[in-house]
């Protein structure tokens, strides 16, 4: 299954910067007064981003994108966030060779290791993502006993969004063929075609 995205953006969200740092605003104070307001959120004590950038795909993903480490693939719950918003992820998951230790912005980087063939991603704006029936697959490999509501929840928005089936998902993952955990995620998406 291939994935084209058309992604249209004016020239002028290319000039503001994504993220607002301890030199864009009086202080902590302000940063805190915005966040309570619902005008900013958070990432760490010094940074945040307006939830106005945040509204849109390409907003989204130029956000995503001042996080990422370089080659690196955004996937699982933070290619979620970035096709379908909501809130901001507590960890940037990433597929990439090399190891991230370092905390971004707050957020701890959790490195998936896998091959990924090259129909599995896409380039959104600044960044190179899963395409969403594969971070369907990813949420599904992922989730545990505790996450498996919000999994299902995220799977299913995806799913509707951009019209696609635990099928699909399923051709997926047959493609890949590194994937752990597959029993498990073939069982979550078999289950999911039975309430659908």
């Amino acid at each position: 299954m291939e994935w084209h995205l058309r992604i249209r953006y004016g020239t002028d969200m290319d000039s503001s910067p994504p993220l607002l740092g301890g030199a864009d605003l009086p202080g902590p104070l302000c940063l805190n007064t915005l966040h309570s307001m619902g005008a900013i959120c958070k990432l760490d004590n010094e940074n945040a981003y307006t939830y106005h950038d945040a509204r849109t795909l390409y907003g989204r993903a130029s956000i995503i994108a001042t996080l990422l480490p370089s080659r690196s693939v955004a996937c699982a719950g933070t290619a979620a966030w970035v096709w379908l918003g909501g809130r901001f992820p507590e960890t940037i998951d990433i597929i990439a060779k090399a190891h991230c230790r370092a905390l971004r912005y707050g957020r701890r980087i959790s490195v998936f290791n896998r091959r990924t063939p090259d129909s599995h991603v896409i380039a959104v704006g600044p960044i190179t993502i899963t395409t969403p029936p594969r971070t369907a697959c990813d949420l599904a490999m992922n989730c545990t006993p505790e996450t498996l509501t919000s999994a299902v929840d995220l799977v299913c928005m995806l799913m509707q969004e951009f019209r696609f089936r635990p099928a699909d998902c399923l051709q997926v993952m047959r493609e890949a063929t590194h994937i752990r955990n597959a029993p498990w995620a073939r069982n979550f998406f078999r289950t999911i075609e039975g309430k659908l």
